[in-house]
Parts: structure tokens; sequence; C-alpha cells
């Protein structure tokens, strides 16, 4: 996982000036050609970034999701824990729609109410993190959206949904999302509380796609292989194979990254319209945090993996 974030905050400056919002048909014979970002302080926020993934916080967490995939990638058969890893990761991939769906909401609720000059920039905040939301809502590219399902079922383990193989820090992890997309919802508009939680919405947006850039990279180099063992009648179904490994494949690459450059776009828009500058000092607070948080709910799906792997071993005889 260091590495692919090493690569990606290298080349951030470069990312950042190639970042658009696309085009869009206006008409038949019309179009609106892509606008480009307004992302400030490029250099002090790579620093930023380097400071956050280099940080022990961040080493931990990695190590502890790394260790969750190697885990769950020696497993043979669809036990109680590979049921309860995908019940729990599940939980940590709820950021679309307990956190940037309901940015959206709130921007579009709250531009009725804002000063006829700053509606362009809500306009571009909401355009930034409809990028960020559109793929996990099935308004993007195909083999990204609803394919968790035939994953798991590639695994045989259909039945991750059932309650009692909930994971305790993962539904944790999955409360804390849904009290950031609401926080402060009722707030004045103009209100310091209101504003912030807003910004802290779009941080937390930030830190989960930059995080997830990682983990999915990471496990993606090894779900195909792992795929076809546990079900190897995927070798010569190339359509069942590419379902399987959508959920994975669909959200890798620079998909991830480009939606966590967008949500930082959001954030420098919604910035100015409310006359509060981008704050990296609290995008690192926020990052630090939400790494911590993730990461203890991964350890808790290795630890989940690890004893149910010593509940199985044969008894060693003295």
């Amino acid at each position: 996982m260091q590495y692919f974030g090493e690569a990606f905050i290298e080349a951030l400056p470069r990312h950042i000036e190639q970042l658009r919002i696309p085009q869009r048909a206006t008409s038949r014979v019309s179009c609106r050609e892509p606008l480009s970002t307004q992302i400030k302080q490029v250099t002090e926020t790579q620093k930023i970034m380097f400071e956050v993934l280099r940080h022990p916080i961040t080493q931990e967490a990695q190590r502890h999701t790394e260790n969750s995939f190697e885990a769950l990638l020696l497993k043979e058969d669809p036990d109680v824990a590979v049921l309860k890893f995908f019940n729990g990761w599940n939980e940590t991939h709820k950021t679309t729609s307990l956190v940037s769906a309901k940015i959206i909401m709130r921007l579009s609720a709250d531009m009725i109410s804002a000063p006829e000059e700053k509606r362009l920039e809500y306009n571009h905040a909401m355009a930034h993190m409809y990028e960020v939301a559109k793929d996990d809502f099935g308004l993007g590219h195909v083999g990204h959206d609803g394919m968790y399902c035939f994953m798991t079922a590639a695994f045989g383990a259909t039945r991750w949904t059932d309650s009692s193989y909930r994971v305790r820090a993962c539904n944790e992890f999955s409360d804390f999302l849904h009290d950031v997309g609401v926080a402060e919802h009722k707030a004045a508009l103009e209100s310091a509380e209101h504003t912030q939680a807003i910004m802290d919405a779009m941080m937390v947006s930030i830190a989960s796609e930059l995080w997830n850039g990682r983990e999915y990279n990471f496990i993606a180099q090894h779900i195909q292989t792992k795929l076809v063992a546990m079900e190897p009648g995927l070798r010569n179904d190339p359509v069942g194979l590419r379902n399987a490994k959508g959920y994975v494949v669909g959200h890798a690459g620079e998909v991830e990254n480009r939606h966590g450059l967008h949500a930082l776009a959001a954030a420098h828009a919604f910035g100015d319209a409310t006359g509060r500058p981008f704050d990296i000092y609290r995008l690192r607070t926020v990052m630090l945090d939400y790494n911590q948080r993730v990461g203890r709910a991964f350890s808790e799906l290795h630890a989940s993996l690890a004893l149910e792997e010593m509940s199985q071993s044969p008894a060693q005889v003295n």
C-alpha cells in the first residue's frame, strides 16, 4: 500500500493539473467544455499528504489492512471468519452513501439560501462531489457499481449479510461515517459550526478516497488468482470472472485517487463560497483520524481471520 501512496503523491501536481470537471452535452449539437479546477497550495498539500502517508498511524493501519487481505488470501473455504470479513469490509466502504452523497444533498439545499454571487462556487463544489460519488451510484463506468455480491458469491460467502457476522469495530467505523455526514445539518447556514461540518465531511471524503486507492490497488494484484482458486469454473467463464473481480478492479488504478482529488477541489470551491479558506493542517488532522479509525477496523478483521484459523488448526501432539 505504501508504494501506491508514494507514487500517487509524488505525481500529485501533475494529477491536479490534469483534473477537470468533464464536458457535458447541452444539446444534440453542442456541449459545455471541460472545466479546470481551482486547487490552491499544491506544494503544501503534497507535503501534508506525504506526512500523513508516512506517519506511524497510517503505517500501522496499512499493516493491519495488508495482514487482513493476506489472511483472506490463505483461506480455502468460506468459514465464519470469511463471512465476517466480507460483512466488516463492506462497512468500511460506505463513505459515498453516508458522507459524500449527503454533502451533495446539503449543498443543493443550502444553495437556494446562498448569496447569488456565491452560487457558482456552490455549483462547482457539487459538480466535483458528483464526480466523487457517481461511480458508486451506477452513473459512471461499467464494472464499478453493484459488484460486491458477485465477488462474495465466487468466494461461496453469500451469507455475509447476516447480522450474526457483524464486526464491532467495522460497524463503529460506519457509525462514525454516518455522524460525519449529518453533523450540524440543522445549524444556521452562515454559522461556523455548519461550515466546518461540511468542510470536515469533505475532508473525510478526501481521506477515504485516497485510502481506498491504496487498499484496492493492493488487493487487485491478487484478486483474480484467488477467485479462480475458490471457483475453478471461472477459468472458462470470462463474463463470470469479469463480474467477480469487477468490485476490486473497478475501484483500482487511479479511480479512487481521482475521486479524492475531486473531493479536494470541492473543498476548495466550498471554501471560496463561504469565505473560509481551505485549511491544509485541518486536512492532516482529519486524514490521520480517518486512517486510525479504519486501521482499528482492519485490526479486528485480521484478528477474526487469525482466530478462526487457530481454532481450525489440528491440536499439536507433545
